[in-house]
């Protein structure tokens, strides 16, 4: 399988990896996350394994829309590596 990722958006400004894996613990166990703040507005880059393309699109699904801390998450899996 190739190596996956979900792009996280609208995160909380003082969101951290452990805030991450805390908002993602009802969805998938998350081991490699980078946090990037380029845009103003946190993005996380979560690597996925052992996941087709097809399960990572599932999961970003389930995640995008969702409430955390007051803000709606926006998920997709990019269609190039990063």
């Amino acid at each position: 399988m190739q190596q996956l990722h979900i792009v996280i958006g609208n995160l909380p400004d003082d969101i951290t990896e452990d805030g991450i894996r805390e908002a993602l613990s009802s969805f998938a166990k998350a081991d490699k996350i980078r946090l990037a703040n380029e845009s103003g507005t946190p993005t996380a880059l979560i690597d996925v394994v052992e996941m087709s393309r097809a399960q990572a699109e599932s999961l970003a699904q389930r995640i995008n829309g969702r409430s955390y801390q007051g803000r709606v998450l926006r998920a997709w899996v990019p269609k190039m590596d990063w």
